[in-house]
């Protein structure tokens, strides 16, 4: 199937168009377990007819969205039913048609998947028997004996009904004459007459929208948990999968959090709600930077849902987080790698006897922690690199173009020699740049490793890595590395991977690096604005290069790069 236009697609010898539309992640267990996709015919091959056509398909799959979500919101609301005792005659009849809605649409889904004999003759046996009792229970008056099936069924919806006396006669009278007129309607089918259910059972609401509507997922205007999420992760084209999954940790956690005290829509939720939030947060032991973030988060979703009128106010505007004195903050801090740090992780047998990881990380073990040694790079700016974004300027020399790949539908626009497997969203818009590589990188056999991959017909500095559930080509090697540094008998757990880009901010303030310049290279802004900090505006290169060939690199036990000739000891004892 080719995309022709957003949610347009063609295929076969004709070039029949179809609509296609991504299942959200929230619906898909409204639909069997292998659909991530509606796909639907526009029953035609011209472009401009399936344009039109496509609104209104769009608008169908839109409203079906609408609906599965409403009662996949409603199926969890007995996670929290409210406590009843009285309900008026209007409610309990159409608690009743609602029970009998739903009723007869299994039977006629049952009905449509085929009987065969002996299926056939057992339903009419059990209806025609539960028929006769249920009738007689209703004629003598004994009624209470459907107070169980009828409990039940509330609860299921979300209400804990308890009537006593008088009332609770009442109740289950007028829920008996349902159940009892339900099984005249399944009978009727039994008998081969048409029965249509919309038609015998006509505005048949949820009990919990006619009982407690304060409690039914969604507002007026319709915002729903999932609504809202996807409101925020829709106003920006092509968000990265990790900063999704990022914000949907703590908003499903404040869903959890929310249904447990009886709040179950997003606009429910009140000021001092979230700051309950924040101090469960605490109570449960987490660092209070990661709940800071969340609550950061949080803020970000209700504020985009504010602003494109979903909702009305925004209760995390205002909510505060926590703060750590100096003193806890800075045990916590990371720390750069120390000269013995980097002779003992360059002296490891991945750099002296050129083994490698047994996992995917491959050549990336050598690799991966040179060269952020060498440039300060983020691990995920590395892992996605392209052979072509290695580059020689004839005054300049050799440096890396850390360029933006998106991942998406379209990305056969972008440059076609770089695999969707091997395609990253940058960290943000400063974090395009040009890295000098350090002449020491080429003498540890940079520039062999990449015709090594050439003539391997690959396109990509390291093939073998592959996206974790985040969609972060570094993640696998992220915790190999981690696992290697504690063998290694490097055991704070300030220093991990990310501690190479603090060694070079220091080695950069050490040679004298102008603050802007140092900003830039480590793919910060500068400071000196969107232009500056723009991709194609940047400061001068060779300004930059001539400060970096300031720095001073300590010297490091690593031998230059060949193929690996085995896989690391599985085990090795910490000094």
């Amino acid at each position: 199937m080719k995309a022709i236009s957003e949610h347009i697609y063609e295929r076969g010898k004709h070039a029949t168009k179809y609509v296609r539309r991504r299942i959200p992640a929230a619906l898909r267990s409204a639909y069997p377990s292998h659909q991530t996709h509606i796909v639907q015919s526009l029953g035609t091959s011209d472009l401009r007819e399936a344009k039109a056509r496509a609104h209104a398909e769009l608008a169908r799959i839109d409203a079906e969205f609408t609906s599965k979500r409403q009662k996949l919101d409603l199926s969890c609301a007995s996670m929290a039913a409210k406590r009843v005792s009285k309900l008026s005659d209007e409610q309990l009849r159409s608690a009743g048609r609602f029970w009998s809605q739903q009723v007869l649409l299994t039977d006629e889904k049952r009905r449509e998947q085929c009987l065969d004999d002996e299926e056939f003759d057992e339903l009419g046996e059990q209806l025609t028997k539960q028929r006769v009792e249920l009738g007689r229970l209703l004629a003598q008056g004994k009624t209470q004996d459907i107070y169980p099936a009828m409990h039940g069924f509330l609860y299921l919806c979300g209400l804990d009904f308890n009537p006593e006396g008088e009332d609770a006669k009442r109740a289950c009278y007028i829920f008996l004459r349902a159940v009892v007129e339900t099984l005249d309607h399944q009978l009727a089918r039994q008998r081969g007459e048409i029965v249509d259910t919309a038609k015998v059972v006509p505005a048949a609401e949820h009990p919990l929208c006619t009982v407690a509507p304060e409690r039914a997922p969604g507002n007026a205007n319709g915002a729903t948990w999932d609504s809202v999420f996807e409101k925020w992760r829709d106003h920006v084209d092509n968000r990265p999968k990790s900063t999704t999954i990022a914000a949907q940790t703590p908003w499903r956690d404040l869903r959890r959090f929310a249904a447990a005290h009886n709040t179950m829509s997003p606009d429910a939720v009140t000021p001092r709600l979230m700051t309950d939030f924040a101090q469960s947060m605490r109570d449960r032991e987490l660092a209070v930077d990661t709940i800071n973030e969340r609550i950061s988060k949080i803020r970000a979703i209700y504020k985009i849902a504010v602003g494109r009128h979903l909702l009305d106010v925004n209760p995390a505007a205002d909510t505060l987080g926590f703060k750590e004195n100096s003193a806890q903050r800075r045990r916590k801090r990371r720390l750069p790698f120390d000269e013995g740090d980097l002779s003992t992780i360059f002296g490891s047998e991945i750099y002296t006897a050129h083994k490698r990881s047994r996992g995917q990380s491959g050549e990336a073990s050598y690799w991966i922690p040179l060269m952020m040694f060498y440039t300060g790079a983020r691990p995920e700016e590395l892992c996605g690199l392209a052979l072509s974004d290695l580059r020689q300027h004839s005054d300049d020399g050799w440096y890396f173009e850390l360029l933006d790949r998106p991942t998406n539908e379209d990305h056969d626009l972008f440059d076609e020699e770089v695999p969707a497997s091997h395609r990253r969203t940058l960290k943000n818009g400063a974090s395009q740049r040009r890295v000098p590589v350090a002449k020491e990188l080429i003498e540890l056999g940079l520039l062999r490793y990449v015709e090594h991959l050439r003539a391997r017909k690959e396109t990509v500095l390291f093939p073998t890595l592959a996206k974790d559930w985040h969609g972060k080509l570094g993640g696998a090697f992220s915790k190999f590395f981690g696992r290697e540094l504690r063998a290694l008998g490097i055991t704070d757990s300030r220093k991990v991977l990310y501690s190479f880009r603090h060694t070079m901010k220091d080695m950069l303030e050490k040679a004298g690096f102008k603050t802007k310049y140092l900003q830039r290279f480590l793919g910060h802004t500068s400071g000196d604005g969107v232009v500056t900090d723009g991709y194609g505006s940047d400061l001068p290169f060779d300004l930059m290069l001539e400060q970096f060939k300031r720095v001073r690199f300590p010297a490091i036990p690593a031998l230059p790069w060949e193929p690996g000739r085995g896989a690391i000891s599985q085990r090795r004892k910490t000094k």
